[in-house]
């Protein structure tokens, strides 16, 4: 049966450029942005600063606003009003006040007000056309109506929103007993195509028809409650709000959000511009955001990646881990130290390359895995002791070499200048025979394969001759790594685990007799099913848990792969299948790239293509974990279950990839706020449960995560032909 191939196309890709004081910008006393084309122009008290191809430089002084207007950029300079040109700045007006906004309504016509009155250019000069009160902000003119004056607006902190009104021109106040406006603290306000006033105020946005009619900001379905401080509307209809809660665009008929941590360096967006390619300049006060935008294609973003992977994510002989940064944000200033799963996470970027050697050709994909599985068998050889594996290795010259645990770490016998880490888990296990049984079907030469069906052997004897542990060269059983019948099938402390670890087991099997050929191994298989029940302990292996533990989550769909791939009997595929059906329904929710396509992959059934696809365009380029800040958002929904296990309760739908916190497919898709604790109250109790946890701890922009998070999924998509570019 061919399986339907989902073509994604090209998508909007978002990144972000942050700029500070260290390019000279004085983030809490900005005034106001605008853009000439791309280049953008940030209004100072002191100085007018231009912003060109990433350099910054002073081009003026005096510059109290700046606006961009139907292709044209008023500055105003104290109380003269100035256009500005390639660079220059060329005076059109003096006024006896500061110039304080300017709209340009639908008609053509070209309205000003200062800090005092209100102004229409008449021919070539401004004339004066009625006082306004000192608390005026902001400015909105539909047109030109020469008897009567209904359609100019104006907006006060103090006053409300007030319209123009009657031949004899005065204003008329819309207050909100008497109206539909939400506060008399008004922001900023906008006409769009059609005359609507948009008005955003301390307490919201609402939409006013002229006449008598309102449309409420509680009727936005996902508009957040708070301050409104400023908009933007571009002439093809895009909308974009700057809150207190950060960059909200109605774009396409969808409301989208770029919040506090991944987009923004504070919650509180004050001035707000858009260019004409859609770059969106949001200014806060910490700094100013540039989030821009490109078409890619999934290929073009899994090339980004893989580059990333050697670049920033490569550790000595080849180990994939996260990376540290030393200063916020900055890929550049991080090191990479060892983690407890190189083996795991190495395990699966090395099915990534090869999935991608399959299906491109491409030699440095042949090489990312090769130098991959090399690092992973030395792993199982450095320890001296046959079969056991070690978590991770590290040099002298490395910062943290002899520190932490010193009863699990251990100089090499042969080597003084090298130590390897113990008491390995079950964890590292489910990523050395994923990889060992990809690489050898897609990669691997005769003599690759000889040494991958040995190293495999070899664990797997000890598997088996230590009563199915993995025993430490100290003789004692690791943590983790058990999968004895007698403990997984009648010792409760085991409850847990029992599906995940039997699942393991059969994995290893299956993946030691492909490469090996010896009948023994199957035999094995079929003791611990016949004797042990370990299918029927498969077949709803998945604990339902509350969306809270998600490590297991990761190794199951790692290890059912080889185990219905290698198995060769449908009735024993049909019963894993069972297992994975289970697990995959409930973990859909997610919309994760990696659990959906192993389900395509492994079944003929639905997979949510299409969301695994969204779920890859959504991730961030940078894969810095920074901040999140989700709370404010009235499209979330709150899941109380956690609250029985003593957890704060979580998201029950998880948001968007763009906003969520940035965790492997062990951690938390579902948490909504992670290192906002300086704006929000984020409550963190998690009864001491925090190892068996990830992402749940805060989120500081000081570590990026390995790019297997994208590449796995997406190439294994490409293999299957479940993704088709």
């Amino acid at each position: 049966m061919k399986k339907p191939a989902i073509h994604f196309g090209q998508f909007k890709q978002y990144d972000k450029v942050f700029l500070t004081a260290e390019q000279g910008i004085d983030a809490e006393n900005v005034k106001a942005v605008a853009f000439d084309g791309e280049t953008l122009y940030i209004a100072q008290p002191d100085c007018l600063i231009e912003v060109k191809e990433g350099k910054t430089k002073k081009i003026a002084a005096s510059v109290n606003n700046i606006f961009s207007r139907n292709g044209r950029l008023f500055v105003g300079c104290n109380n003269t009003l100035a256009e500005l040109k390639n660079g220059k700045l060329k005076k059109i007006a003096d006024f006896d006040a500061p110039v304080t906004d300017i709209s340009v309504a639908l008609d053509g016509s070209l309205w000003l007000i200062t800090s005092k009155s209100l102004y229409l250019m008449d021919g070539s000069e401004f004339r004066h056309i009625v006082d306004i009160p000192e608390d005026t902000v902001c400015l909105a003119a539909r047109d030109n109506v020469s008897r009567y004056a209904e359609t100019v607006y104006i907006g006060c902190t103090e006053e409300g929103l007030l319209s123009m009104k009657g031949k004899r021109r005065h204003w008329a106040e819309m207050t909100p007993d008497m109206s539909g406006v939400l506060s008399k603290k008004i922001n900023c306000i906008a006409l769009d195509g059609l005359g609507h006033l948009w008005v955003g105020s301390d307490d919201g946005l609402n939409i006013y028809d002229g006449r008598n009619y309102w449309f409420n900001g509680n009727d936005f379905y996902s508009v957040p409650d708070g301050s409104f401080n400023d908009m933007y509307f571009t002439a093809d209809g895009k909308k974009y709000f700057a809150t207190n809660t950060g960059v909200i665009t109605l774009i396409e008929g969808k409301i989208s959000y770029f919040s506090y941590g991944v987009w923004l360096m504070h919650p509180t967006v004050t001035k707000i511009a858009v260019s004409e390619s859609g770059t969106i300049a949001a200014v806060t006060p910490r700094g100013i955001s540039l989030i821009t935008s490109k078409l890619m294609t999934l290929e073009e973003k899994a090339n980004h990646y893989d580059e990333m992977a050697v670049k920033y994510f490569t550790r000595n002989e080849g180990y994939q881990v996260s990376r540290t940064l030393r200063k916020y944000g900055d890929l550049d200033s991080g090191w990479l130290p060892n983690s407890d799963n190189d083996g795991l996470f190495t395990g699966l970027y090395c099915a990534s390359q090869c999935f991608r050697y399959s299906v491109t050709g491409d030699e440095a994909a042949k090489a990312n895995a090769k130098r991959a599985v090399e690092a992973m068998i030395k792993l199982t050889e450095i320890t001296g002791k046959p079969g056991f594996t070690a978590r991770a290795t590290r040099y002298s010259s490395e910062e943290n070499f002899g520190t932490e645990n010193r009863e699990e770490w251990h100089i090499c016998e042969d080597n003084p200048d090298c130590e390897w880490l113990g008491e390995t888990s079950s964890d590292e296990m489910t990523g050395h025979y994923f990889a060992y049984g990809i690489y050898y079907d897609l990669v691997a030469d005769e003599e690759e394969k000889k040494k991958i069906a040995n190293t495999v052997k070899t664990i797997t004897d000890h598997i088996i001759d230590n009563n199915f542990h993995l025993t430490d060269v100290d003789g004692i059983p690791t943590t983790w790594a058990n999968w004895e019948p007698d403990l997984l099938n009648n010792d409760d402390r085991w409850y847990y685990e029992k599906g995940t670890n039997s699942l393991e087991i059969l994995s290893f099997l299956k993946t030691t007799y492909h490469v090996t050929g010896e009948e023994k191994y199957n035999q094995v298989f079929d003791m611990l099913i016949k004797k042990h029940h370990y299918a029927m302990n498969c077949m709803q292996y998945k604990c339902e848990d509350g969306h809270v533990a998600h490590i297991d989550d990761q190794l199951d769909f790692v290890n059912i792969y080889p185990l219905i791939v290698y198995t060769d009997t449908n009735s024993h595929k049909e019963i894993f299948k069972m297992g994975l059906t289970h697990h995959w329904e409930y973990e859909r929710v997610e919309r994760s790239p990696f659990f959906n396509i192993v389900y395509g992959a492994l079944t003929e059934n639905c997979c949510d293509i299409e969301n695994a696809a969204k779920s890859l365009s959504e991730m961030n380029l940078d894969l810095i974990r920074w901040p999140i800040f989700n709370s404010y958002r009235k499209d979330i929904v709150w899941d109380t279950e956690q609250e029985a296990m003593g957890i704060p309760p979580q998201l029950k739908y998880p948001v968007e990839y763009s906003s969520r916190v940035l965790v492997h497919y062990d951690g938390n898709q579902f948490v909504c706020d992670s290192g906002a604790e300086e704006f929000i109250d984020i409550n963190t109790k998690t009864v001491n449960r925090t190892s068996t946890l990830p992402g749940t701890a805060g989120a500081n922009g000081k570590k990026a995560m390995m790019p297997y998070i994208y590449l796995l999924p997406y190439w294994m998509g490409r293999y299957y032909g479940l993704i088709g570019d």
